[in-house]
């Protein structure tokens, strides 16, 4: 009786000291699951600690085109080109009344292009200038004799067209794309080189 009692109770306690071992060994067989999850997610910590400063990389520098200065002599481009035909010639030079028409023509098609009355007189003045002061003495003087011819017909152009037919052909112009200008796109720009150029004694 007493032997039946004691082997079951070493029974009794082989059981539960089995119990605790399969519990040990179930928690210690999760622990590297869970000691696992830490392990991503400092991996997954990692990685965007990273995203931010290549985002702040990629975005130096980025451009606002709002802040664009319309009245910026940057902005008013092509003046080399709009004033050549205004050199060459002058008061007197045969074909003068011709050249006239061409460099009237060009500087109109400019003056739209650029929207001059939408300018600041000192940036007009600015890209002027950055063409005038490339100039010879000569060419200056030459520009300076040949612009109230220019002037007069860009007037013309404007508010005469009609008269200027024979001329407008003569030079070799398309008659239906003049004067191609708002008179106050020309204002701007001729308000602003009638102050600047100086006054010549040529004569037509």
């Amino acid at each position: 009786m007493t032997s039946k009692y004691i082997r079951s109770l070493a029974l009794l306690l082989c059981a539960a000291l089995l119990g605790c071992l399969l519990a040990a060994c179930g928690g210690s067989a999760s622990s590297p699951a869970s000691s696992a999850a830490p392990a991503s997610d400092s991996a997954s910590a990692s990685g965007s600690s990273e995203l931010p400063s290549s985002t702040t990389e990629a975005n130096t520098g980025e451009l606002n085109p709002g802040n664009f200065d319309e009245n910026s002599v940057f902005s008013i481009t092509g003046t080399s080109n709009a004033f050549a035909p205004c050199l060459g010639w002058g008061p007197g030079v045969s074909g003068c009344s011709l050249k006239s028409v061409i460099a009237a023509a060009s500087l109109l098609q400019w003056a739209e292009g650029a929207r001059m009355s939408s300018r600041s007189p000192e940036a007009i003045q600015d890209a002027f200038y950055s063409w005038y002061d490339g100039l010879t003495d000569n060419q200056q003087e030459g520009f300076a004799e040949a612009w109230p011819l220019v002037k007069d017909a860009a007037l013309d152009l404007l508010s005469d067209k009609d008269s200027m037919t024979g001329r407008i052909a003569d030079a070799g112009l398309d008659a239906d794309t003049l004067p191609g200008c708002t008179l106050k796109n020309w204002q701007a720009l001729q308000s602003v080189l009638d102050d600047i150029v100086p006054e010549t004694n040529g004569e037509a």
